[in-house]
C-alpha cells in the first residue's frame, strides 16, 4: 500500500455523522485541498492518523467528541449582521431613555452632519415602553446628526434631520409613513418608505464593512455554521463581500442574493435593463471565488410582522390585511424574465395571501428549472403545502423567527396564526423541498437553538403549534444536507465532498433536549480550514 501524501487536516472523533445513509461507521477523516480525501472507521484510527499526518498537518484529536456537517443556513443576513457590528448597539437598551443615551454617546464621537445608524437587532417590545421611539425623541439624542434607528429589514425610525435629508413627504407606493394628527411624518417608516431612507445614506466605506464581515462571520463559525445564503445584499455590499473574500476575512461560505425592488427595476427601465445593469457591474449568477458566490436575486412580496399579507385582518388593526408589495402582473413579468435569463430568485412571502399569490404566479409560469425560484419563509403556507410540493419549489423556513418575534406576532396576529407558522411536520410529510435557517439577525443565530424550536415548538411566549414539531433527525437534516442540496453541493462528510464540519463535545442527535440550548462547538472547519477552535 502506498503511503498517502500528508493531509492538511486530520480529525478523529468518537463518532462522525456523515449523513450518508449508506456509509459505514466513520470515526476519522483526512482532508486535502479543502476536500475529504479518506475516512476510517472504529479501530482503524491510530493507523489512519499515522499514515495521513505530516509535519504541517493540523490535527483535531477528540476521541470523546461528535462530528457532523457544518450547518447550512439558507436564509440569513450576514451583511446586515456585519453592519450591526458597526451600528449603535441599541439592543442593550431597556427603555427609550437608555436607547437615546446610546445614540447620544455615538453622536459625541461622530462629526456633525454624519449619519448615525443603529444596529438592527432590537425590537420595541423589549423596551419598557413597548413602542418605537419617535423622530422628536431621536432629536433629543442629537440635533447635529441625521439618525436612522433601523429595526430588522422592514422598519426604521428617522429623526427630523433624517426625514428631511431622505425627502420623506408624500406616501410611497408599497410603503408606510407614520403621521401625526396633522399628517406630518412622525419618524417610523416601513418597506418601500424605508427603502427611500436607505437610499439617502452615504455608502459605508468598504474597509469598514469588510471588518464587520470578518467579525460577524467569525461569530457564525463559532456557532457551527459553514454556509449561509445572504438574502438581501446591495451591489455595493457585494463588492465588500468580494474584498472580504480576497483578504481572507470571510470565515464561512456566503451565497449572496442581490436585493431587487420594484422601484430599482423601474428606475433601470424594466427587468431586462435591470439585469443588464448588474451584469455591467460584474454581478451575475455563479460569480465569485473561494467561499463567496453570487446566488441570484431577492424579491420581497409582502411585509414582515407588521405588514405580512394575510387573508384575515390583523388582530391589532381591524380591517388591515397587510401589504402585497408586487402587483401580480408585475411579479409574473419580472420572474419570467429572470427565469429566461437564468437568474435564480428567492421571493420573501410570509403571510398566507402572499404565499398564495406567489405559488399561483409560479404555476402560471409553467415548468422552471429546479431551484430557480425559491419561496423565502413561506410562513403561513399551511393551506398551500400540496401546491408547493407538486410544483417542486424550494422553501426556506426559519423557526428562529417564531422564537425571536413571538411576542410581536401574537400582539399583531392573535394566538392562532403564529402557532401555524412554519408547519414543519406537514411540509416534511408532504415531501416538500425544504431547508432551515434563521433570518439572523432578525432571529437568533444558533442552529441548535433552531433545532430545539423545531422539535419542541417552544418560544419565549410558550409552546406554539406543537402539532407542527418534527423529530431531531429531520431537523438536523434540514439544517445541513437539505440546505446544501439547494446550493448544489453534497452536504455529507464523504470522500470527495467539501470539508465543512463541526465538532461538538456531545451528540446533537441524542443529547438531552434542553442541552441543545447550551451545547457549543469545540471546532468548526470550512473548506478544510479550522475557522473556530484550536
Amino acid at each position: 500500500m502506498n503511503t498517502p501524501t500528508p493531509a492538511d487536516l486530520v480529525v478523529r472523533a468518537g463518532r462522525v455523522h456523515t449523513l450518508d445513509s449508506g456509509a459505514p461507521p466513520v470515526t476519522a477523516l483526512a482532508v486535502q485541498d479543502g476536500e475529504i480525501r479518506a475516512v476510517a472507521g472504529p479501530g482503524e484510527e491510530t493507523e489512519f492518523l499515522a499514515a495521513w499526518t505530516g509535519p504541517r498537518t493540523v490535527v483535531v484529536d477528540e476521541p470523546d467528541a461528535v462530528v457532523l456537517p457544518a450547518f447550512v443556513d439558507t436564509h440569513n443576513h450576514l451583511t446586515l449582521a456585519a453592519r450591526n457590528v458597526l451600528g449603535v448597539p441599541v439592543s442593550r437598551a431597556t427603555d427609550i431613555p437608555s436607547f437615546l443615551e446610546l445614540i447620544r454617546q455615538r453622536a459625541a464621537e461622530t462629526p456633525p452632519g454624519q449619519w448615525i445608524v443603529t444596529a438592527a437587532d432590537w425590537h420595541e417590545l423589549r423596551l419598557a415602553e413597548g413602542r418605537l421611539p419617535t423622530a422628536a425623541e431621536l432629536d433629543r439624542a442629537t440635533s447635529e446628526h441625521p439618525v436612522l434607528a433601523l429595526r430588522g429589514g422592514h422598519n426604521g425610525v428617522l429623526n427630523s434631520t433624517g426625514l428631511r435629508l431622505a425627502g420623506i413627504g408624500p406616501d410611497v407606493p408599497g410603503g408606510f409613513i407614520a403621521r401625526d394628527a396633522e399628517g406630518r411624518p412622525e419618524g417610523w417608516l416601513r418597506d418601500a418608505a424605508l427603502e427611500r431612507a436607505l437610499a439617502a445614506l452615504p455608502a459605508l466605506p468598504t474597509e469598514a464593512l469588510v471588518e464587520g464581515i470578518a467579525t460577524a462571520s467569525a461569530i457564525y463559525a463559532a456557532h457551527g455554521l459553514g454556509t449561509v445564503r445572504d438574502a438581501a445584499v446591495t451591489p455595493a455590499e457585494w463588492q465588500a463581500c468580494r474584498a472580504a473574500q480576497a483578504t481572507g476575512k470571510l470565515r464561512v461560505r456566503n451565497h449572496v442574493m442581490i436585493l431587487s425592488t420594484p422601484a430599482a427595476i423601474d428606475a433601470a427601465g424594466g427587468m431586462d435593463a435591470y439585469l443588464d445593469s448588474l451584469v455591467a457591474q460584474g454581478i451575475k449568477p455563479g460569480e465569485g471565488e473561494g467561499l463567496l458566490r453570487l446566488w441570484g436575486l431577492k424579491f420581497i412580496a409582502d411585509g414582515g410582522v407588521e405588514a405580512a399579507a394575510l387573508s384575515e385582518p390583523y388582530r391589532d388593526r381591524p380591517g388591515y390585511h397587510g401589504e402585497l408589495l408586487w402587483p401580480r402582473a408585475k411579479l409574473t413579468d419580472a420572474l419570467s424574465v429572470a427565469v429566461r435569463r437564468g437568474w435564480p430568485v428567492g421571493i420573501h412571502a410570509f403571510g398566507d395571501r402572499a404565499v398564495g399569490q406567489l405559488l399561483d404566479v409560479i404555476r402560471a409560469l409553467g415548468p422552471v428549472p429546479r431551484g430557480m425560484l425559491v419561496v423565502e419563509h413561506g410562513g403561513l403556507i399551511g393551506g398551500r403545502i400540496a401546491d408547493a410540493a407538486e410544483l417542486g419549489v424550494h422553501i426556506t423556513a426559519q423557526q428562529a423567527l417564531l422564537d425571536g418575534l413571538s411576542p410581536a406576532l401574537l400582539a399583531a396576529w392573535g394566538p392562532d396564526r403564529p402557532a401555524d407558522l412554519f408547519p414543519w411536520r406537514e411540509l416534511v410529510d408532504a415531501g416538500a423541498w425544504l431547508s432551515a435557517g434563521t433570518d439572523h439577525p432578525i432571529g437568533p443565530l444558533d442552529p441548535l437553538r433552531g433545532v430545539h424550536g423545531m422539535t419542541t415548538r417552544r418560544t419565549p411566549s410558550g409552546v406554539l403549534g406543537a402539532k407542527h414539531a418534527i423529530d431531531r433527525a429531520d431537523a438536523l437534516r434540514l439544517y445541513t444536507v437539505a440546505g446544501a442540496g439547494l446550493l448544489g453541493v453534497p452536504g455529507t462528510l464523504t470522500v470527495g465532498a467539501p470539508a465543512d464540519l463541526v465538532c461538538y463535545p456531545a451528540d446533537p442527535f441524542t443529547c438531552p433536549t434542553e442541552d441543545l440550548l447550551t451545547l457549543t462547538p469545540r471546532h468548526t472547519v470550512v473548506a478544510g480550514k479550522l475557522v473556530h477552535g484550536t
